[in-house]
């Protein structure tokens, strides 16, 4: 396979089209040196190639991979394909952008001795531990590989990029949905009647179930089919659970402006029963 140059961005990297006339992005060692417009590169010469379906973040990470060194690209790279294997998902395509133009920021603040701390780092290592992972392990690539420890909090910003590219949401709505957590654990902690085990694989499963609703709430895309016989029956069976449900739904509706349907509150009151019963018989 050969790809069509359209144009050289820098030494190391040109746009091209590929044989279905796609634009692409590709990365290799020299690979734009003295290539003209038009000319053909094979596919042994490729480092990465870069698929971005919208023309204006093909033109966004042009322009941010025409600043910058090539081996801060080839590290951001390297942190997503890991994050993928990792974490076992696709990723949207502008975490390429996203998530290079922050490092990019970082460690241009930190050579300038600025910092800024992020608050929610307790929080993102409780509700995304999978993605702090990442966080920290990219933490560890770039002190080998550009000799630089950036704080740990920028474990937790990292794992809100890639929150953000497993669900397709903005870094406002991912950080909105976690604060959002933080709250509705409290206040599901303080519920009178319920003994909650933070311990307990129910517990997990609720958090899970979760950060679905506060991602569809902030985002403004809650997805519920209507089941009002289900919703009486939980109400009738399960009161102390559903009333803490209420509660944790009508919060999470005022926090993100967007209603939240009776049935979300009887899910939530199915996982509140599963956690304050079945913790006992584990």
């Amino acid at each position: 396979m050969s790809y069509l140059v359209l144009k050289t961005i820098n030494n190391n990297i040109v746009s091209c089209v590929d044989a279905q006339g796609k634009e692409l992005i590709i990365m290799g060692r020299g690979l734009g040196f003295g290539v003209k417009s038009g000319a053909r590169l094979s596919e042994d010469r490729v480092e990465k190639v870069f698929r971005m379906e919208d023309p204006t973040e093909a033109n966004r990470l042009k322009s941010l991979f025409a600043a910058l060194p090539p081996e801060q690209i080839r590290l951001c790279a390297s942190i997503i394909e890991y994050a993928k294997e990792t974490l076992g998902k696709e990723l949207n395509e502008g975490i390429y952008y996203t998530l290079t133009d922050h490092i990019s920021f970082t460690l241009q603040r930190i050579r300038k001795g600025v910092q800024f701390s992020n608050a929610l780092q307790t929080e993102v290592r409780i509700f995304y531990p999978k993605e702090y992972a990442v966080g920290l392990h990219a933490l560890d690539l770039i002190e080998q590989q550009l000799k630089m420890r950036l704080p740990e909090d920028e474990a937790a910003t990292i794992a809100l990029h890639i929150v953000n590219a497993e669900y397709s949401t903005s870094i406002s709505v991912t950080m909105h949905t976690v604060q959002a957590m933080h709250d509705l654990v409290g206040l599901l902690d303080q519920w009178e009647g319920l003994n909650v085990d933070h311990g307990s694989l129910y517990f997990d499963e609720l958090i899970v179930h979760l950060k679905f609703v506060a991602l569809s709430a902030f985002s403004g895309q809650p997805n519920v089919r209507e089941e009002r016989d289900f919703v009486a029956l939980v109400r009738q069976l399960f009161p102390t659970e559903y009333a803490c449900a209420e509660a944790m739904i009508q919060y999470l509706s005022r926090q993100s402006h967007c209603p939240l349907p009776d049935e979300c509150i009887a899910y939530l009151c199915v996982y509140i029963h599963r956690i304050t019963t079945c913790s006992s018989e584990e």
